[in-house]
């Protein structure tokens, strides 16, 4: 009997392309700037060692965050993407356009909005039962004016655990991917790699470990960010 059996991976990177087994995509986030006026953006999908073809199915949707800083994903229709699906043969690329049917305008573009554009593998029928791997990859858009990086950072205490919330207080996103303590000599004292999109006016707790500080003036963050190729350095509050 034919079945289709299906293991989903959702994934997202900060790099300029990622990789997943056997498969590029680049670049990992789009922008769509408030200065040219663009109608689209591209990405591209690259087959570095698959044996067989695969097939994919694009699609968008609105992306927004709610008041636990959990992603909300709801389907969008204004969204032009060609092609809407293809076949990605081995040793291939494919090039995809994202946009809008028209330029937008200045009033749209004033402040960022945010999308995911999703590619979906779509599974060929087999002969027996059998697990396979199959890909759900988002890529973010990001339509509008990019504000300058504008966020703090609150500490508290649950079960012997430091927590750092941090908040973004810009109009735009900022993606975190490191945040370190550092010491009066600059060494860090803890670190954490989460990864995470803070949308605008959104904010996440991350757990730095089992840390007790002693006065927190003494103390520096170290983020790194999408926003700059340099980390940036801020004072805890309280």
């Amino acid at each position: 009997m034919k079945r289709l059996l299906k293991y989903m991976l959702v994934a997202g990177c900060l790099c300029v392309e990622a990789v997943y087994a056997n498969l590029v995509i680049s670049p990992t986030q789009m922008y769509l700037g408030d200065k040219a006026r663009q109608r689209s953006a591209t990405v591209v999908m690259e087959a570095t060692d698959l044996t067989e073809p695969k097939s994919f199915e694009m699609s968008a949707y609105k992306w927004s965050q709610n008041a636990q800083g959990e992603d909300v994903l709801e389907p969008e229709q204004d969204i032009l993407i060609n092609p809407k699906n293809f076949v990605l043969q081995p040793n291939a690329q494919q090039v995809i356009r994202v946009g809008f049917s028209r330029p937008l305008s200045k009033e749209e573009m004033a402040q960022e909005k945010t999308w995911r554009i999703v590619f979906k593998e779509i599974a060929p029928v087999v002969e027996e039962d059998a697990l396979q791997f199959l890909f759900t990859i988002s890529v973010p858009l990001f339509v509008g004016k990019q504000d300058a990086i504008q966020v703090t950072a609150t500490p508290r205490y649950q079960n012997d655990h430091l927590f750092l919330e941090i908040e973004n207080h810009a109009a735009s996103h900022v993606q975190i991917s490191s945040i370190s303590i550092l010491n009066q000599q600059k060494q860090p004292i803890a670190t954490t790699r989460e990864m995470k999109y803070l949308l605008n006016q959104q904010k996440h707790s991350f757990d730095m470990g089992q840390i007790k500080l002693s006065d927190l003036k003494n103390y520096i963050l170290k983020l790194e960010t999408d926003k700059s190729e340099q980390a940036i350095e801020l004072k805890m509050k309280g």
